[in-house]
């Protein structure tokens, strides 16, 4: 790069594209900020990335990009040129401001690629991957488009492959994506793109994909290689990964055998590095006494705390932890509040303790047609507290005809679950000389 762009260009780009760690980015734009102030040409492409795609976390801002395009196309970057055209934006003052032809500018950064430049060589190769190519230059006819796209999808492919070989973090992504996936003409390839993500380990701050190898090697039930990727990012300080090797030890069938202590360790590791999915792990190990002593109320500050982070189904144990006062007071309100956020995003929640708070009234006005229903369902999802629930239910006649037979019948379901206060329950009952149950 120290061939075609100032030293202050170069450090902005390495921390832009050439790391993974977002804490440098501000940095780096910041870079590309004071190479624009000094009318360093192709500098403005690349902060016009910035603010058109938003390139190094920044808030995308499109008359910015324009500006910023107009500029460097003033002070003859072909790589403003190619970039304004991306951007679909290479129109009225700012394709006036050209003074040679879009062939021109591609044949310029062409230039730049072959002479081994990294982001030109990505930018030839956004070139024929988004169709630019094909559509400004090719133009195929209607029986030659499918070809066309193909050879090009082969090319973007190469100039991928040779930018990410230099570190281009961008053409590693789009050149494993676009494998993995099979996208614009490219063949799905997993086990190629694996080997091709594999060569270049040493050369790319890989460290956003780790998750992604070890996710695709499980799938290819390639467990070794998976876990191998696991404590690579453990060493590397990747939490995701410290929770991925903590689900492996979890569940033992990964690879790995089950190892709740270990599984724990690995939780806590990521929590500490402020993961949701770490903090939520380790709550579910306390709440359900995985690996440690069951302490509910280090489970309801995890979840909590992987909640405040992001992670979203932490709602479903935040809503058991509020409806049976688990680590907290009992409170039906923020129960019935935690399974309702649920409910309006399509997940899973506690259909038998929502059943309860409609049949009852608690934190929520009484329903018992719903509350009847959610609990009937609850039961045939194989929920214990659900049969529970119905037992008191007909016990008590609330909502329904006091039923005697029925609640019994529920009683023992919730029995076979070994639901807490199911045998009691049982034990008030007795059947008749004639065979029906009745209070002793």
């Amino acid at each position: 790069m120290e061939r075609y762009y100032s030293n202050t260009l170069c450090r902005g780009l390495k921390l832009l594209y050439f790391q993974a760690d977002p804490s440098k980015f501000a940095e780096g734009v910041q870079l590309l900020e004071k190479a624009t102030a000094d009318e360093e040409p192709h500098a403005f492409y690349f902060l016009a990335r910035c603010y058109g795609w938003g390139d190094g976390n920044v808030q995308v801002n499109e008359r910015k990009a324009k500006k910023l395009s107009k500029r460097g196309i003033e002070l003859g970057s072909s790589l403003c040129v190619l970039g304004a055209d991306r951007m679909d934006i290479l129109k009225g003052d700012i394709k006036n401001a050209m003074t040679g032809t879009l062939k021109d500018a591609y044949d310029d950064v062409m230039a730049m690629a072959e002479g081994g430049e990294p982001m030109a060589q990505y930018a030839i190769g956004l070139f024929y991957f988004w169709g630019d190519m094909l559509l400004n230059f090719q133009m195929p006819s209607k029986e030659d488009f499918l070809k066309c796209e193909k050879e090009n999808a082969a090319q973007a492919l190469k100039w991928f492959r040779l930018s990410a070989a230099q570190g281009c973090l961008p053409s590693f992504r789009n050149a494993f994506n676009s494998v993995r996936n099979g996208v614009n003409g490219v063949t799905k390839d997993l086990e190629e793109a694996l080997r091709f993500a594999e060569n270049m380990d040493g050369k790319v701050d890989m460290r956003d994909y780790y998750h992604s190898f070890i996710l695709e090697y499980q799938g290819l039930k390639r467990y070794a290689d998976a876990i191998r990727w696991c404590e690579r990012g453990v060493q590397d300080g990747v939490s995701v990964c410290a929770v991925d090797l903590g689900l492996v030890y979890l569940y033992g069938d990964r690879g790995a055998k089950e190892d709740y202590a270990k599984a724990l360790q690995l939780f806590h590791m990521a929590a500490g590095a402020g993961d949701e999915y770490g903090s939520y792990n380790a709550g579910r190990c306390y709440y359900h006494g995985w690996g440690c002593t069951a302490d509910y109320n280090e489970a309801f500050r995890l979840f909590d705390q992987a909640f405040r982070g992001g992670h979203q189904h932490a709602r479903w144990y935040l809503a058991q932890c509020y409806f049976w006062g688990r680590g907290t007071l009992v409170n039906y309100e923020m129960a019935v509040q935690m399974m309702n956020r649920l409910i309006n995003e399509n997940q899973n929640y506690p259909k038998e303790l929502m059943g309860y708070c409609c049949l009852y009234g608690q934190g929520i006005p009484a329903d018992m047609v719903r509350g009847k229903r959610l609990l009937e369902e609850a039961a045939q999802e194989n929920s214990g507290h659900a049969w529970m629930f119905l037992g008191d239910m007909y016990d008590k006649g609330t909502g329904v005809a006091q039923d005697i037979a029925m609640a019994v019948s529920c009683y023992q379901k919730a029995a076979d679950k070994k639901i807490a206060g199911a045998s009691e329950a049982l034990s008030r009952y007795k059947k008749s000389l004639l065979g029906k149950w009745k209070r002793r």
